[in-house]
């Protein structure tokens, strides 16, 4: 299951790499920060459901130029660069996930880039989870007398033959 501690590591590393020089700081900062510097902020939304759990995670990328008042072009670099950063899909732990709404606005010298990650996960189904029913049973298949009844012939190989035309 993808916590909202992989997504953020996994966009610090991101930023980390595409922007080595410069500083990331936590949300707990909110004065006497180096600049430049790019702060991130998640704000997530879980539905849950019986067998999985879906996620909307809203993601915040501030980014905090050299200068408070001569900083346009930096801005307008540092634009190009997150929009090719965070693009169309983006990796969290072994899962890769689409990027949605993906907006950027400056405000008062800052840019701000915003966008989404959807996504569902399995839930870890336990014995001592709080939620569970004790008369609910992870479903198993079909009884094992079922195959001997209906025998199925397990796939191999398929190959595909594609003209073109």
């Amino acid at each position: 299951m993808i916590t909202m501690k992989d997504v953020k590591k996994a966009i610090n590393s991101r930023l980390q790499a595409k922007f080595p020089s410069i500083e990331i700081n936590s949300n707990d900062v909110k004065e006497g920060f180096a600049r430049p510097s790019f702060f991130v902020e998640l704000v997530g939304r879980r539905t849950s459901l019986t067998e999985h759990v879906d996620r909307d995670i809203n993601i915040t990328v501030y980014y905090f130029p050299t200068d408070d008042y001569e900083n346009a072009i930096e801005l307008l670099d540092t634009q190009e660069q997150l929009e090719s950063t965070f693009d169309l899909k983006f990796k969290v732990a072994d899962r890769w996930i689409n990027i949605e709404d993906t907006s950027i606005v400056t405000t008062d010298g800052v840019l701000n880039m915003s966008f989404s990650l959807e996504f569902n996960d399995a839930r870890d189904i336990t014995e001592d989870s709080n939620w569970l029913d004790k008369e609910y049973t992870k479903p198993t298949g079909p009884p094992p007398e079922h195959f001997e009844k209906y025998p199925v012939e397990l796939m191999e190989d398929l190959n595909f033959i594609l003209d073109k035309e």
